[in-house]
């Protein structure tokens, strides 16, 4: 992150924004275990293996609303719109799979002093 951005962040907003960005690279790498685990051939005795697939890229469906969101919250951040943003990690926190680091990275963002301050 460019130095000149974050100067005059508080500290919340700033923990905030850079976690937000960790979840973000957190999801990605979640998204490609999940597309490539249900690409994988396996045999089961109790479920067929189409349905575990589907299963699994339905989630990977869902986890790619939930990064679009957080990076729509990261994008709100960094033009200090830090009430939109953590309201957006905190919907992107909701989408199954559960991501914690968007959950803390939205309450930071609503907690910090720009945060509370009306748009």
């Amino acid at each position: 992150m460019h130095e000149s951005m974050m100067e005059g962040l508080s500290t919340e907003a700033r923990i905030g924004e850079i976690l937000l960005a960790i979840g973000i690279v957190l999801s990605f790498i979640a998204l490609a275990y999940l597309i490539l685990y249900g690409a994988l051939p396996f045999s089961t005795r109790f479920f067929p293996t189409h349905l575990i697939a589907g299963y699994l890229h339905a989630v990977a469906l869902v986890k790619c609303v939930g990064i679009l969101t957080a990076i729509t919250g990261l994008f709100s951040a960094r033009r200090l719109r830090f009430q939109k943003a953590g309201i957006l990690a905190v919907i992107a926190t909701l989408l199954p799979p559960i991501d914690i680091v968007f959950f803390l990275a939205g309450l930071l963002l609503l907690a910090s002093p720009e945060g509370r301050k009306p748009s």
